[in-house]
């Protein structure tokens, strides 16, 4: 391949990438209220792009399982996402838990692996309680978590009936969330939790390990999520102190 063709072709490829991310970024913003993309033409003329470029463009989504081309029905978005802020993450404010379920696969007292144990300021083979859930969202799997919870709180949430979100099921078991700490990492689902998610092996999750602890700073629950990294977004929002009158 000489120069000039090394040049067009990468151009042509950046164009698809591009339009890639824009239409992905649409489709996550619910742009496409029906669920049904425009056709090619339409999109080359909304996004004033070549028609090579747009089926490029269409094919990294479809590889990527965010949309699904059916001839003689159009392009269809496949994947939604559940938009959480950073601090519903957290759990320090307020989210509707009528919009979450949760179908509970272990709750088993179990003596305290050492990761947990460091976390809970325990020493290792303490007994803990072991909850473990798949997290349903708007009717879509969207995670597998584990908690490790140390008694006496491990009590009161074996006692309160769980049906929802976890944060809902601290509040109902008369528990206190005043800190939390999240590490969020990148991981990809290894067999056992593709099957859990009904996901391929080999797809990108949302890792993310989490402490929980009461107003005294005492730690309470260590958990480790698994989310689907097509179901699941995080906004995170930050302001200048200046900006906000906060400075002067």
């Amino acid at each position: 391949m000489n120069t000039a063709t090394a040049r067009i072709t990468d151009r042509r490829r950046n164009s698809s990438r591009w339009l890639r991310d824009v239409l992905r970024a649409d489709i996550m913003r619910d742009y496409f209220a029906d669920g049904v993309l425009p056709t090619e033409s339409e999109l080359m003329l909304s996004y004033r792009a070549s028609r090579g470029t747009v089926r490029d463009a269409l094919d990294l989504l479809r590889h990527e399982g965010v949309i699904e081309r059916i001839p003689g029905t159009g392009t269809l978005v496949v994947t939604r996402r559940f938009e959480g802020r950073l601090v519903e993450i957290h759990g320090v404010t307020e989210v509707n838990p009528s919009a979450f379920a949760a179908h509970v696969l272990a709750c088993d007292e179990i003596p305290m692996p050492a990761v947990v144990a460091f976390h809970l300021d325990e020493p290792v083979g303490t007994p803990c309680l072991l909850l473990e859930y798949i997290g349903i969202a708007h009717g879509g799997v969207v995670g597998l978590y584990s908690n490790y919870v140390r008694y006496p709180e491990a009590d009161r949430i074996a006692a309160t009936p769980f049906h929802g979100h976890w944060y809902a099921l601290l509040a109902d078991a008369g528990l206190e969330l005043a800190e939390t700490d999240l590490l969020i990492e990148a991981c990809v689902a290894d067999e056992v939790v593709a099957e859990r998610l009904g996901i391929p092996l080999g797809r990108p999750l949302l890792a993310m390990q989490q402490v929980i602890r009461d107003s005294a700073g005492r730690p309470y629950d260590f958990a480790i999520l698994r989310h689907r990294a097509d179901r699941l977004a995080i906004l995170s929002e930050a302001h200048r102190p200046e900006m906000m009158g906060l400075g002067r």
